[in-house]
Formats: C-alpha cells, sequence, structure tokens
C-alpha cells in the first residue's frame, strides 16, 4: 500500500493504491475538502463507501461535495482491472465471480481505518489473504492455494452467520430484543454502501454475506435482474454457462449502440468530462465469465437476500432499450429494465425503499441538473431518517395501548 496521492480529479480528491492478496491493485479515492459548516448532525462522522459499475470508474465529483457538505466521509473505491486500478495487458473488468472483489472492499474498508469490521468480520481485511484467494482472471495469475477457494469462502459465510445467529440467541435468552444502532454493526462511525449498477450488485450481495458490517445499503440503478427479465436469464444462462466452460474470454458480441455516452458526455449531448479510456464509449467487451458472475449473482437476489438494513433503490420512472436513437433516450435508463429491477429489489431485504424518479438517466447522479438534485434530495432525506439514532430509540418499545 503507497500514501495518499493528489487524484486525477483535483486538489480535493486523493487517491490510494491498494495492494490485493491476489497480487492485483485497487485504487481509493476520498474527497479532502475543508469541513462544511452546514453539516447534517445525523449524518456526521458517517463513512460513505461508493462502488462503480461495469465499464466505469469514480468521476462524479459532485456526488463526492455532496457527501462532503453533509458532513459525511467520502471514499470511492475503483475496483481492480477498472479505471485507476487498470493495469497494461490486464482485461478490463474481468471476473469469475463477484465475490473475488471481497478482498478490494476488505482492503478498502482497513485503509479507511474501520478496524472495527474487520475485526468482526473475518473475511474483511487480510483472511482472504491468509486463506488463499482466487487471482483474477485478468491478470493470468495463480495463487498457487492447496484449497479451493469457493469451498474457503463458504466455510468463513457459514461461520459468520453461526455467529451472528448465536449472537442473536444469546440475546434472547438475556430477555431481549437485539436492534442494532447506527454505527453499532462496527463498533465505530456508521457505514454506509452507496453502488451504482454492477457495484449495486456486487455491495448487495457484500452486505448479505456480511451481516452487521454496513448499517445502510444505497443502490443506485442496481443491476439486480437481466434487461430481458427473470424469464430471459433463465433462457440465456444455460448457454452463459457453457460458453463459460469452453471459451471464458473470448467476448461476446457487442449490444451497446453507444446511447448512454451519448446521453452523458460532454462531446456529446451531455455534460460530463471523463477518462474515455477508463469509459469506453460503448463499453468493455463483455466476456461469457463476467456475464455469468453477473447472472449468478443475479440468482441470488432472486432468492432473497434477507438484508435486515435499510435499504433505498433509485431508479428512472422509464426504460429505453430500443436499438434506434431516440431523444426518449435524454429521459430514461437506457441501460437496464428499470421495472424488472423495481420488482426484484424487493427480494433485498424487510426494509427496502423503492424512489422512481421522472427522466433520470441509468446513473440518477448524471441525469440533468433538476433531475439529479430530485435524486440528491431524497438521498439526504431517507439517509438522515435511517440513521437516526434517536428515532430507533423512541419508537424501538412502541405498542398499541390495550
Amino acid at each position: 500500500m503507497t500514501s495518499w496521492q493528489q487524484d486525477v480529479l483535483g486538489p480535493n480528491f486523493e487517491q490510494l493504491t491498494l495492494d490485493l492478496p491476489t497480487g492485483s491493485l485497487a485504487t481509493l479515492v476520498r474527497y479532502v475538502g475543508d469541513p462544511s459548516p452546514g453539516a447534517s448532525s445525523t449524518l456526521a462522522g458517517a463513512d460513505i463507501l461508493y462502488v462503480h459499475g461495469w465499464s466505469d470508474y469514480f468521476f462524479q465529483h459532485e456526488l463526492a461535495e455532496f457527501w462532503h457538505r453533509a458532513g459525511v466521509n467520502f471514499y470511492a473505491l475503483d475496483l481492480h482491472n477498472y479505471g485507476r486500478s487498470l493495469r497494461p495487458g490486464l482485461l478490463p473488468g474481468q471476473i469469475t465471480s463477484l465475490t473475488e472483489y471481497d478482498d478490494d472492499i476488505a482492503a478498502a474498508l482497513a485503509a479507511m481505518g474501520r478496524s472495527a469490521v474487520a475485526e468482526e468480520h473475518p473475511t474483511l481485511a487480510g483472511a482472504n489473504a491468509g486463506a488463499g484467494a482466487t487471482a483474477g482472471v485478468g491478470n493470468g495469475a495463480d495463487a498457487g492455494t492447496p484449497e479451493d477457494p469457493e469451498q474457503q469462502s463458504f466455510e468463513l459465510a457459514f461461520l459468520e452467520e453461526a455467529r451472528h445467529r448465536l449472537s442473536a440467541a444469546f440475546d434472547a435468552l438475556a430477555g431481549r430484543e437485539r436492534i442494532e444502532e447506527p454505527g453499532e454493526a462496527s463498533g465505530e462511525r456508521p457505514l454506509v454502501l452507496l453502488g451504482h449498477s454492477t457495484g449495486g450488485l456486487t455491495l448487495s450481495l457484500w452486505a448479505a454475506r456480511h451481516p452487521g458490517a454496513a448499517d445502510a445499503v444505497v443502490l443506485n440503478s442496481p443491476w439486480l435482474e437481466f434487461q430481458a427479465s427473470e424469464v430471459g436469464r433463465a433462457m440465456v444462462a444455460p448457454l452463459i454457462q457453457a460458453r463459460t466452460r469452453f471459451r471464458p474470454m473470448v467476448p461476446l458480441p457487442s449490444i451497446d449502440p453507444g446511447f448512454y455516452t451519448r446521453a452523458v458526455s460532454k462531446r456529446f449531448e451531455g455534460e460530463w468530462e471523463y477518462e474515455s479510456q477508463w469509459r469506453p464509449d460503448r463499453g468493455f467487451p463483455v466476456t461469457p465469465s463476467f456475464l455469468n458472475a453477473v447472472f449468478q449473482g443475479q440468482a441470488q437476489v432472486a432468492r432473497g437476500l434477507g438484508l435486515e438494513i435499510p435499504v433505498l433503490v433509485m431508479l428512472s420512472d422509464k426504460s429505453y432499450l430500443q436499438p434506434k436513437w431516440s431523444s426518449s433516450a435524454l429521459a430514461s435508463d437506457v441501460v437496464l429494465n428499470v421495472d424488472s429491477v423495481a420488482k426484484r429489489a424487493l427480494d433485498l431485504g424487510s426494509q427496502v425503499t423503492l424512489h422512481r424518479i421522472p427522466g433520470a438517466f441509468h446513473d440518477v447522479f448524471l441525469s440533468p441538473r433538476g433531475i439529479r438534485d430530485q435524486a440528491y434530495a431524497g438521498m439526504g432525506r431517507w439517509l438522515e431518517a435511517a440513521l437516526d439514532a434517536d428515532a430507533k430509540t423512541r419508537w424501538r418499545d412502541y405498542s398499541l395501548p390495550t
């Protein structure tokens, strides 16, 4: 791990290179502006970890500035083989399982100073290194471990679930219901996970594997379901699995018409500037290996994740998935089937809030000004309520008069 350096986004941003147990690299970005006088008393001191989507990286400086003004410590993670973490000769974004990002998240949380999280959740901060985590597909490395990494991951998840259930059982024996307050999960300041698209899927699954590690989850157009719905996924998945066995790294035919880039890039009809080599106009090549990993994750969500923390899902009110350009693409999600995602969001857990934003883009925070202002305001209100410890205490033992 190196020291913090100035980031490409400018003087208020710093980046830190994270060495992963697999030999890959990830990059953590933080906002370091002056303290904000208008910080929210409820949110002040909370940590937010943002994870980007497919064929993407963190460049949404406005998002960091928003949270900084609220008094939140903002961090963003460029996963291995993405953005700042991409190195020559690597296949961008390639994985065999979304669990491969556990090492990235663990390293990020450790760099954020969340030691209590790492201690309570042994799959974080080095546990995978000691157990011999799977090397990333992109760099072709061989971890050389004598044991099956998938089996180790299963055993660690089993032990963590057993610990959580035993803790709940002892609380029940003591005659009290266990209700975690914000920050109690980590023993520190509250942790909020914020994920976009594939990053939203990744963080949802991570939170389910690490109950109690986060206090809330915010999902910006998460890729929870295949564009052709669950039925379409069920039909396509066996074909992708077959390709994964025989030709895992041979790219699938591209179906990205470039409409999303046209809508958001300042070079076309949008207002945003970014590094096109880290965010190509028509996306990275999609391989069977990557798509199979996504399908596996979506199938897990469909079975129910059982999250017991507040979850906010933000989506556009409509999709435009046609092959011909239309002005409708400037007021829609042109990547996901938002109605299918909205339905699937109910399988995340028991405290899911759905916010449909009229005219929003796939990344709601890249939408035109008035639309993304609605998204920011709604997200801020929701998180204040989700982390309000006084409200939780006030209503904890409420019962109707008899």
